[in-house]
């Protein structure tokens, strides 16, 4: 399982709820964005959290502390707690501003959309004392935070790129390399990129799937993912500018290709 997947309600109803642990409390307004950046990510770093996937906390948390700044009061504060193998970071505004948040802006890229999608979970109240908006980041076990490692299998019809390990920013330069000397050699490239032992991954991981994706249409070939956790899968499907093709396992992608 993505170790980045929230435990379902069911799952959650069987555990004993955490006692948040505080790590940050820090206001902020328009000429404090820069260094709040710098401190959300030295404090989310240290409670566990491997970089790249600190980079994506930072990047959420700051715009929704934009919006709180342009679209609320102008002012509010940011709290991280740490809940058991969470992270819950909140973002309030300081008073009532009289906007909604059901008014926020949710453009694609930006604010509410990045928030709503590269969290593990979000969620977003306005009330009489203001806005509250919460998002929550899996914090990965030890184990899960090597970077994956890339083997290429090269069959008769096919490729089968399996990744080990977690999708990070270091695997994802290593994942964008190797798709593209793959398709300078191989014309309508067929590929299966096997994600069935992934054990983590940030945006930049993302982002590596989605040049494939991309790299390989764009020469009239075909990538076919496997192996996705469900909720990985659902967000991929949002994130992509193109449609992903994805399957269970590499033996039953390899019939999902046209014939050569």
């Amino acid at each position: 399982m993505n170790p980045s997947r929230l435990a379902s309600g069911a799952e959650r109803g069987r555990q004993k709820p955490a006692t948040p642990v505080p790590i940050l409390d820090q206001p902020f307004d328009h000429g404090s964005l820069y260094p709040l950046r710098e401190t959300l990510l030295a404090h989310a770093v240290h409670a566990g959290m491997p970089h790249g996937r600190a980079v994506d906390l930072v990047l959420i948390v700051h715009e929704l502390a934009t919006n709180a700044i342009f679209h609320g009061p102008g002012t509010g504060r940011s709290v991280i707690s740490q809940l058991g193998e969470v992270l819950r970071c909140e973002v309030s505004d300081t008073g009532a501003s009289g906007r909604d948040a059901a008014t926020w802006p949710v453009r694609h890229g930006h604010g509410l959309w990045l928030a709503r999608y590269l969290s593990d979970r979000f969620t977003i109240d306005s009330g009489p004392e203001g806005t509250v908006a919460t998002a929550d980041f899996a914090l990965p076990a030890p184990a899960a935070r090597r970077s994956a490692a890339l083997r290429p299998r090269h069959l008769d019809s096919h490729v089968i790129l399996e990744l080990d390990g977690a999708l990070d920013e270091h695997a994802a330069p290593k994942v964008t390399e190797m798709v593209g000397e793959l398709v300078s050699r191989t014309p309508s490239l067929r590929l299966v990129v096997d994600l069935s032992a992934v054990t983590y991954w940030d945006s930049t991981g993302i982002t590596a799937l989605i040049i494939t994706q991309q790299r390989v249409s764009a020469t009239a070939g075909m990538v076919v993912l496997t192996g996705l956790a469900p909720d990985f899968a659902e967000r991929l499907g949002e994130l992509s500018p193109l449609p992903l093709t994805t399957s269970e396992t590499p033996a039953k992608a390899v019939h999902l290709f046209p014939p050569p």
